[in-house]
């Protein structure tokens, strides 16, 4: 293929990508971080009340916010975070009339971790909510980020962390540098830690939930995105940025335990009606041989021991047709298994008031 064939046919990609973009519904967009706009589509041209995606190319993108202060709060966060995800902002078409849109976006660093675009998308919310509800989002503290972001260095050891990591882990920065995160994690996460590692050499990127011991003690699990970061074309450090998910596990669980104890019960109540029906018989069966049976009979303590079982197992199945509640407890070999007697225990306790 000749050149000019190379180029006609690179030509022709680069204008059906745009055509692609163009055609998306949602506001896209590529920015500098000095706030120029070097790429939209339509949609965000349409958004902001220009007639064409051209018009913007180069506009300044401060021209944009109703509080000029929230563009600069936003590349803090994306500097220091990696990116927002649906930040909602106050902005303003090019007749100054009001929006209010959900920004979502992610910085581009160069090999040398600088922050060269950001580049993101926007969605109007302006009829789906209050805007005394968000202004306090935007022009919060910029130190105050919920995230944890931990610089490690190549060995995993930490060279840089801000003061939200350092109040999770109830430490003061001196305390923490040049510590592995893993001396911190529970120790069923320190080889989940190596692997994670391992992930961001391999692929320049990783992402896992890790289970850490803060300042007071308690089990926190924190939700880790890193990416390499180069100088020079080579490794020099990580940067780790994460966020606090403690509260979303544990609904998980709860909802896990909800699921599995729906399931222990609907089983529990089909079993305890299977075995009814049977034991009603057999219990009667064997009331009958008692009352025909001499209580001399060589056979009598026999049948009564039968009978003693057959009332245990009686028990039994009253206890898993009242389940209330799903406990368990160890059996062998690590395995767990359902304690009938406390699952059914507030239920007798009840009965027995």
């Amino acid at each position: 293929m000749s050149d000019e064939n190379v180029t006609q046919s690179g030509e022709v990609t680069a204008r059906r990508y745009a055509e692609f973009f163009d055609s998306l519904p949602a506001a896209l967009f590529r920015t500098t971080v000095e706030g120029k706009i070097v790429y939209c589509n339509q949609a965000l041209a349409n958004l902001l009340g220009f007639d064409s995606a051209l018009d913007l190319i180069d506009y300044p993108v401060i021209e944009c916010y109703q509080n000029k202060k929230d563009r600069g709060q936003i590349i803090h966060t994306a500097i220091q975070a990696g990116g927002v995800f649906d930040l909602p902002i106050a902005l303003k078409k090019k007749d100054s009339t009001p929006i209010w849109c959900a920004i979502t976006a992610k910085a581009n660093l160069d090999d040398d971790g600088i922050v060269i675009y950001l580049d993101g998308i926007l969605k109007e919310i302006t009829s789906d909510i209050d805007p005394k509800t968000y202004v306090h989002k935007i022009e919060g503290p910029s130190g105050n980020l919920p995230q944890m972001i931990i610089i490690f260095d190549l060995r995993g050891e930490m060279i840089s962390v801000n003061p939200a990591a350092q109040e999770l882990f109830g430490l003061p920065k001196n305390k923490l540098l040049g510590k592995s995160l893993s001396e911190f994690l529970a120790p069923s996460d320190r080889d989940l830690f190596l692997i994670f590692l391992a992930d961001i050499f391999k692929i320049g990127r990783g992402e896992t939930i890790l289970s850490i011991l803060d300042g007071n003690s308690n089990v926190r699990h924190l939700k880790c995105n890193a990416f390499l970061i180069k100088h020079n074309g080579r490794a020099n450090h990580i940067k780790c940025i994460t966020k606090d998910v403690t509260q979303i596990i544990h609904q998980q669980k709860k909802q896990a335990e909800s699921q599995k104890f729906q399931g222990v019960l609907e089983m529990a109540g089909g079993v305890a009606h299977r075995l009814n029906q049977p034991l009603t018989i057999i219990t009667n069966q064997i009331n009958e041989i008692l009352s025909d049976l001499d209580q001399g009979n060589r056979l009598h303590p026999k049948i009564v021991k039968i009978h003693n079982q057959i009332k245990k197992m009686n028990d039994i199945t009253d206890k898993l047709g009242r389940i209330k509640k799903y406990e368990a407890m160890d059996y062998v070999a690590g395995i767990r298994i359902v304690d009938i007697e406390k699952s059914s225990w507030s239920q007798d306790r009840k009965d027995n008031r």
